[in-house]
């Protein structure tokens, strides 16, 4: 082997932050995420279970239980990364029911919840639906609007199915209609349905109208938690609605609200394909969010994304990290989340391992995809280690050493033949675009049910006019230019600067045709955008030409110029990289 190639691979594998443009020690300050956090909460609760702790809400006659514990250490390993009390509260409930915890039990005492479990821990006070935030999709609404239209619905018309004022004293309020055929055959669930589909509905509308595609999942949740906050949501219902102890209202509110948002009846996990029912799901994640407290947006996005192990999730909007985007890294938390509810199930080691990697499959960019989950569980490790991170480093370091390998071999061979870093560079960026568009039509074609015959990049550069800063024309996340041809059911749309001019101008206009016609190249475009979430090509390149000769402070200002599409904003790691690729030449002596 090459003492190039080997100093240019352990350069850019020296440390995590070295192949991503991501900023991950500003991730550990909660500031914007905290997604380290999760991963290592994740590694507490499996450390917990590997030491037997029992994973359940049981009706006993104790004030603390095996979950109260793991909750609390969770919550502090959490909190240690930047997390919101809150935040921490609710991240922590969404790994332990993925975990395998129930989420309600017992009625009246001990009435345990696992939303409650996690807020005690935390030592907040409980919060309300209406001021719940949704995750920012660009912009974001909240809770209110379900809340709102649900009481505006009971101020204008008799929602019950009987006549209240027909009660006696003495009747209302008492078992002889909380615990009987009035409150749970009739009461309960005919009342709870009604609300969540207004709940549901207003959420669906306000997404609309505040300028986002609507979100069915999140429309669906806090429908059904504002629903929650006014019928009795630990009772049991009637035998037609579900089996005596096995069936609630929460599953039942939910089977409303899963209906009125257009959600399939079942969901599946991620790499196994294994079928849940979507109102159980909706109803166990809504009664969570009622009782965990007030979470910020950004406690709100890292519940999202620990829901992403559903396989549905990108279609539905259960999180974004899970596939086929590769999203900027600190949404990831999609392969911690899915191997605690594999270890959970009692899966093996080399389960979750052979899992994880069929997971990486469902990403347009596969390679990137890897290398991403493996240096994100890496630097995890700084924090907690555990059976986790164990499981997903070894599920993805063959294919992350495999890839970094092939680019130095290639990039080697490439400067050895007389060519340059810029020449090297314009032919990697190239070719990742061009990875990109194929990648995104063969994937695309079968979720629209269209054929997408190919998508074509004319010209992909920094600096589409929007903005006269020198950083904005540098940088290609910061105001990009794109030209692209693509080919759909036989017809070609030819589009010069997309981004700046004719997606703006077709949307403003109403123009269907433009718009549906971009759902063909949208995602290719976001995946560009997104680019600099893995750096591997640029870094590789950088690094070989440092140990070619090229001084380490030129090559990464020589790369971060060229790949400006590809690297799209400033890298500390790229200048890191060059620099310890020219330390370890300098140390080598054979």
């Amino acid at each position: 082997m090459e003492r190039e190639v080997i100093a240019t691979f352990r350069a850019a594998t020296a440390k995590p932050d070295y192949l991503t443009t991501e900023k991950f020690d500003a991730m550990l300050g909660g500031w914007g995420v905290f997604n380290l956090g999760v991963w290592a909460a994740a590694n507490v609760i499996a450390k917990e279970i590997k030491k037997g702790k029992k994973l359940k809400l049981e009706v006993t006659n104790e004030p603390y239980t095996d979950v109260d514990d793991i909750a609390r250490k969770a919550i502090r390993v959490l909190m240690q990364c930047g997390a919101d009390p809150a935040n921490a509260a609710l991240a922590t409930a969404a790994l332990l029911y993925w975990a395998g915890v129930n989420v309600q039990c017992g009625i009246p005492c001990p009435n345990r919840k696992l939303g409650a479990v996690a807020r005690m821990a935390a030592g907040i006070p409980s919060g309300r639906v209406s001021s719940i935030p949704t995750e920012k999709l660009n912009n974001k609404i909240s809770g209110f609007a379900a809340t709102l239209a649900i009481y505006q619905a009971l101020e204008k018309e008799h929602l019950a199915p009987f006549d209240s004022r027909l009660l006696p004293l003495g009747i209302g309020g008492s078992p002889f209609v909380g615990h009987t055929a009035i409150g749970e055959d009739h009461l309960f669930p005919k009342l709870g349905q009604k609300l969540a589909r207004i709940g549901t509905r207003a959420m669906m509308k306000a997404y609309e109208s505040a300028g986002m595609r609507t979100c069915r999942w999140m429309s669906a949740l806090l429908g059904t938690a504002a629903a929650l906050e006014i019928i009795h949501p630990d009772a049991y219902v009637g035998e037609e609605y579900g089996q005596f102890l096995v069936t609630r209202t929460p599953e039942v509110v939910a089977k409303a609200a899963v209906e009125e948002a257009g959600m399939p009846e079942v969901i599946h996990i991620r790499g196994t394909d294994e079928e849940l029912k979507t109102a159980r799901v909706i109803g166990d994640l809504a009664i969570i969010l009622k009782d965990s407290g007030t979470p910020t947006v950004v406690g709100m996005i890292m519940f999202n994304e620990i829901c992403s192990i559903i396989k549905e999730g990108a279609a539905l909007g259960v999180g974004r990290a899970g596939g086929p985007l590769l999203l900027p890294l600190n949404h990831w938390v999609t392969a911690p989340s899915l191997a605690l509810y594999l270890f959970g199930k009692g899966a093996t080691q080399d389960e979750i391992i052979s899992i994880i990697r069929k997971t990486m499959e469902g990403y347009f960019q596969k390679e990137d995809a890897t290398v991403a989950t493996n240096i994100l569980a890496r630097r995890a490790e700084f924090i907690e280690r555990g059976p986790l991170t164990d499981a997903i480093i070894r599920a993805t370091e063959p294919g992350m050493c495999n890839s970094i390998s092939k680019r130095a071999i290639y990039a080697y061979e490439q400067m050895k033949s007389g060519k340059s870093l810029t020449e090297l560079l314009e032919d990697v960026q190239k070719r990742h675009i061009e990875a990109i568009a194929s990648s995104v039509a063969r994937m695309m074609s079968k979720v629209l049910n269209k054929e997408i015959e190919y998508i074509k990049f004319k010209n992909v550069r920094p600096g589409a006019g929007r903005r006269t800063h020198k950083f904005a024309q540098r940088h290609f996340a910061f105001d990009a230019y794109v030209d692209v041809e693509v080919k759909v059911d036989g017809k070609v749309y030819e589009w010069e600067n997309l981004l700046a001019k004719v997606a703006p101008e077709a949307l403003l206009k109403g123009d269907k045709e433009t718009m549906d016609a971009l759902g063909a190249v949208g995602m290719a475009v976001t995946e560009l955008l997104n680019a600099g979430a893995c750096s591997m090509d640029v870094v590789v390149c950088a690094c070989m030409a440092t140990a070619m000769g090229m001084d380490p402070k030129e090559a990464a200002e020589k790369a971060a110029e060229v790949a400006n599409v590809i690297i799209s904003m400033p890298s500390q790691g790229l200048k890191k990289a060059t620099q310890l690729t020219s330390d370890i030449m300098n140390g080598l002596d054979f």
